[in-house]
């Protein structure tokens, strides 16, 4: 599904999603559907960030994944939330009938058409005229405090119900927070910030406070004023939520009050993302939905049609492999006909496990179908699933390796105060009947229980373990910080000879035989730069402009470079940047080594110091420079 949404156009993304987020996981109040969802978004996430090709164009458009993550955001969950939090904050500011405008020209118009201004012609009203007017600006202050007033309201009601958000939307907030810093390593904590300030704000909180109607928040009618007022509200808290300063001129009175809060706001976001993951609680859901003796959904005919013609459409786009499932099944399906496109009709319709092998008790919908394994592959399949759950079980609760045998060892789980303790009790009890069904249950499961307590070492054992490991990893940080020393002091001994050299170079710098031309300044064209390899991009000149581009390479001083940029006819520099020699040297060493020109072009350092030696230096350097220096002795370090 989440490769579909990426396929599908955006006519029709609207569509897939109300079938996706209404009908197939449309039990907003049961945690399997809701994980199985959130499972779903984090393969869509994951597929949009890693196609990202730079970090501003990320998840800003109005692309598939922020339309799903909108839908997502108006589930009943998200919906009852906001009523809680913000329905008494929105019905205040609904009824308060002053506005709030803080635009100057737009108050000093409305002062003019009211009258409260007489001004001696009819020509526009400029910008200037209204912000110096007394009366304007006393107005702005007055409604500058009474939009702070609510904005705080609304944030400090946010915060004081963090724990109620949605779950789904938090992790939601916490995943597009880790997959950003995944593929954006470089990218500041402000930055990753506003893109949950982005979701969160822009995609949950904003639509909200700027059309309440649409969400059935208020039942009656609301002026243009004070539509405006809700609109004020919401791009001021989506100021905060960029973390960014206002730029906006008929914002900037509020200016102090988004610095003031810029902090508080992003502590608030980086709490919202503090939440547990749910994969290993999904997968436990799963074990219990396949032993559960009947799980639907509620779809129409309709529904069904629209989905499977948008998986044939997009078959080979989305198949795994040539033996896909999905595609098989696929192929096995009549087409969908006219009748059935036409009943929206939604009915019940009972799901069975037909892809996969759950390894589940013989009541469940799969091996009563008759379609999958033979006993010994049902076997295998419990007793792996059975061994798994064992495993969380006792390092949940290790006081349960003590018993005697496993139903003692269960008995302690079920008895157990803590409600996840006693799920896996449950779901490990129905395993074991199942593989006593298959007969295959000696002794109460005893091979079991032993094989488990054999593979899973005691508490105590691993305290230790990890005690070992913890000393064993203080001796490499401290070998580590050590070395760090030796070469922070190797480095410091180079950096001084080549001082040292330089030094010597400027004395015999007029040395006929060290510099070709040393005041001499060579100049090359853009062609022939490009064609050395030498500019390896030219983002900020345009093509048509590049002919009359030529740039200019001067060494005033030994190891510093001067390459200037120049237009043709005209005597204006457009760029110079100097170059020095021992950042050169180390350049050339990155993976990518790139100088940037303030981004008019992209040098590549290898080449440029090629070039640097070609017209300046000769290939064998001055006599006097290498008989009376000679590189630093390094002493050998013990660790290194």
């Amino acid at each position: 599904i989440a490769k579909l949404t990426r396929l599908v156009s955006q006519k029709g993304i609207d569509g897939l999603l109300q079938i996706v987020m209404f009908s197939l996981y449309g039990n907003q109040y049961e945690d399997r559907e809701e994980h199985l969802l959130l499972s779903m978004f984090e393969y869509a996430l994951t597929y949009e960030v890693q196609e990202a090709t730079e970090i501003n164009s990320l998840m800003r458009a109005n692309t598939a994944i922020t339309r799903m993550m909108t839908t997502y955001c108006r589930r009943g969950p998200g919906q009852e939330y906001i009523r809680l939090v913000l329905g008494d904050i929105i019905e205040r500011l609904s009824i308060y009938n002053q506005p709030l405008e803080i635009d100057p020209l737009k108050i000093y118009q409305g002062m003019i058409d009211d009258n409260e201004i007489r001004r001696p012609d009819e020509s526009s009203v400029l910008l200037d005229e209204a912000e110096s007017n007394p009366l304007v600006q006393k107005r702005i202050k007055e409604r500058v405090l009474i939009l702070e007033e609510f904005v705080l309201e609304i944030l400090d009601s946010l915060k004081t119900s963090i724990e109620k958000v949605p779950y789904g939307i938090r992790w939601l907030c916490k995943a597009t927070k880790v997959l950003v810093q995944e593929k954006f390593p470089e990218a500041s904590s402000e930055r990753i910030n506003s893109f949950i300030g982005g979701f969160f704000f822009l995609r949950y909180i904003n639509p909200v406070i700027a059309t309440p109607h649409a969400y059935r928040l208020l039942s009656n009618t609301l002026s243009s004023q004070t539509k405006r007022n809700f609109t004020l509200v919401a791009k001021v808290i989506q100021k905060l939520a960029n973390t960014s300063s206002v730029r906006a001129s008929n914002m900037l009175p509020l200016e102090p009050f988004v610095r003031a809060h810029n902090e508080e706001l992003k502590t608030f976001l980086s709490d919202l993302c503090e939440v547990p993951d749910f994969h290993e609680q999904l997968q436990l859901e799963e074990y219990m939905a396949v032993s559960r003796k009947e799980i639907s959904i509620e779809i129409s005919l309709s529904e069904i049609c629209t989905l499977q013609s948008l998986l044939l459409n997009f078959k080979n786009d989305i198949a795994s492999g040539p033996n896909d499932k999905v595609c098989s099944t696929l192929d096995k399906m009549p087409p969908p006909s006219e009748e059935m496109e036409k009943s929206k009709q939604p009915f019940r319709l009972k799901l069975c496990q037909r892809l996969s092998d759950p390894g589940v008790p013989s009541c469940s919908p799969m091996l009563n179908s008759g379609i999958g394994m033979n006993v010994a592959d049902q076997l295998a399949s419990a007793r792996r699933k059975c061994k798994h759950l064992l495993i969380q079980l006792f390092k949940m609760a290790p006081s349960c390796m003590v018993e005697a045998d496993l139903n003692n060892a269960l008995k302690v789980a079920l008895s157990s105060p803590i409600e996840e303790i006693v799920t896996h009790a449950e779901v490990i009890s129905e395993q074991l009947k199942a593989i006593k069904d298959l007969g295959s249950l000696s002794n109460g499961g005893k091979d079991l229980f032993d094989e488990i307590r054999a593979i899973l070492p005691d508490r105590s054992v691993l305290l230790q373990r990890s005690q070992t490991e913890l000393d064993s990893l203080q001796v490499v940080l401290e070998t580590i910080a050590e070395h760090a020393e030796f070469l922070q002091e190797q480095s410091e001994a180079y950096r001084v000879y080549l001082d040292a050299v330089r030094a010597k170079v400027g004395q015999v710098q007029q040395h006929p035989t060290f510099f070709r031309k040393s005041r001499g300044t060579y100049k090359f064209s853009h062609s022939q730069l490009e064609r050395d390899g030498i500019i390896v991009e030219t983002p900020g000149i345009p093509l048509q402009r590049r002919g009359n581009i030529y740039y200019s390479i001067s060494c005033q001083e030994p190891g510093i470079y001067n390459i200037v940029v120049h237009q043709k006819g005209s005597e204006k520099v457009i760029y110079e940047k100097q170059l020095h020699l021992e950042d050169l040297l180390e350049h050339q060493h990155f993976p990518d080594p790139i100088i940037d020109m303030e981004g008019l072009v992209l040098l590549n350092a290898r080449q440029t110091l090629l070039l640097l030696s070609r017209y300046f230096i000769k290939k064998d350097p001055p006599r006097p420079v290498s008989r009376h220096l000679s590189a630093p002795t390094i002493p050998l370090h013990a660790k290194s």
